[in-house]
């Protein structure tokens, strides 16, 4: 993982930092669009619920009719059937309300929280590592400044990761400079990489 952590610079890191927040707060807020949208839906079962009450109203009226003599004697079992459609109504849609809630906030953190935490599952030890790796060197240089072996390390780690471009702009020959022990220049070209400037 170093030698992978080594490849990045102060400035990709700083740029992944952003894509990170970036892709974060975007699913975040896809979450909750997707838990307001579905969250919507459950009116239409309380629709589906007051409809179910005003058939079962309805039942109770014509059961009322269906009391009178003379007028009432089907009508009191056809108002029995209403009034049981009614409840029947009334409870499938109390269940699918209760229903679509749990989609609704399943599907909002699912949506939100899982692709923000996958990233994160896979940035957060690299981001980590990346820290540790940067305050190694800074406690390093602060300690061993004008030590020419840690000179030396910060040359040869400039050697190990800039690309051919980057180090030919610093060294017209990084091999015979670390080997005639002139390490300044690539050693400066790795801090540089690194976001870390000499005290």
């Amino acid at each position: 993982m170093i030698a992978g952590i080594r490849l990045f610079n102060a400035r990709s890191v700083r740029w992944l930092d952003v894509g990170v927040v970036v892709w974060i707060v975007v699913w975040a807020a896809l979450g909750v669009l997707i838990w307001h949208d579905i969250r919507a839906q459950a009116e239409l079962s309380q629709n589906v619920v007051k409809i179910g009450s005003a058939v079962r109203d309805t039942g109770d009226a014509l059961g009322v009719v269906g009391g009178l003599p003379l007028v009432g004697g089907s009508i009191g079992s056809f108002a029995d059937k209403i009034k049981k459609t009614g409840q029947d109504v009334m409870t499938s849609g109390e269940a699918s309300h209760s229903g679509i809630l749990r989609v609704a906030v399943v599907s909002g953190l699912g949506g939100g929280l899982l692709p923000a935490a996958l990233v994160l599952l896979l940035y957060v030890p690299v981001r980590l590592a990346w820290r540790r790796d940067v305050r190694a060197v800074r406690a390093g240089l602060a300690s061993s400044a004008a030590d020419p072996a840690f000179e030396h390390y910060l040359a040869r780690r400039a050697v190990d990761v800039l690309p051919w471009d980057g180090l030919r702009a610093v060294s017209g020959d990084p091999w015979r400079e670390i080997a005639a022990g002139e390490f300044r220049a690539l050693a400066d070209a790795e801090l540089a990489r690194l976001g870390i400037q000499r005290p």
